[in-house]
């Protein structure tokens, strides 16, 4: 029996407070988990459901996109990156669009300079209205500002009223755009 140093209250070996006062009854034997025989153990075993391995992703290289200007019939080829803007030229104000529409009377059709952006991340390719002024539409659906759509591999993207036929993934025999 272990005696309370504080209330003098007799406890069995191995209580660790006193239940009358609550202080902590010393040991001379200090408490730990002793270990069983390794006899008395069942031998450990390996896991038995299967693990999968997953391969990393590879980044896929972005494709080109093909844009067919429709009321000037003009088709340019916009360099595989992984994000393309469409927009008016104002280098006054450091805007560079890899696509300038300001050529193909941008400014009269509604086109601002910082339009639309096109995105191509783990092989799937976006398009986004970047808060232009008179809005994106694909397909004929006006495009919610700053949320990425998919873009299918052919589809109609109008820009205020400028509309565009754009194809991702071919520009053989079309106008090269510069990268900016």
């Amino acid at each position: 029996m272990i005696e309370c140093p504080s209330c003098s209250k007799q406890h069995r070996l191995g209580t660790l407070f006193c239940t009358e006062c609550g202080v902590y009854l010393p040991t001379s034997k200090t408490l730990r988990t002793e270990p069983f025989p390794t006899d008395e153990l069942a031998a450990p075993r390996a896991a038995t459901w299967e693990v999968e391995t997953l391969e990393p992703q590879r980044e896929r290289a972005p494709q080109v996109v093909r844009v067919r200007i429709l009321h000037t019939q003009r088709e340019v080829v916009l360099p595989a990156l992984p994000e393309l803007l469409l927009g008016r030229l104002d280098p006054t104000h450091g805007i560079f669009p890899h696509l300038d529409l300001g050529v193909e009377d941008g400014l009269k059709m509604g086109v601002s300079r910082r339009h639309a952006r096109i995105t191509q991340r783990e092989g799937k390719v976006y398009i986004e209205d970047v808060g232009s002024a008179n809005g994106t539409f694909l397909n004929g659906q006006r495009l919610t500002p700053y949320l990425p759509y998919p873009l299918p591999k052919e589809s109609e993207v109008q820009l205020g009223r400028l509309r565009l036929h754009v194809t991702i993934g071919t520009g053989e025999g079309t106008e090269q755009a510069s990268v900016r």
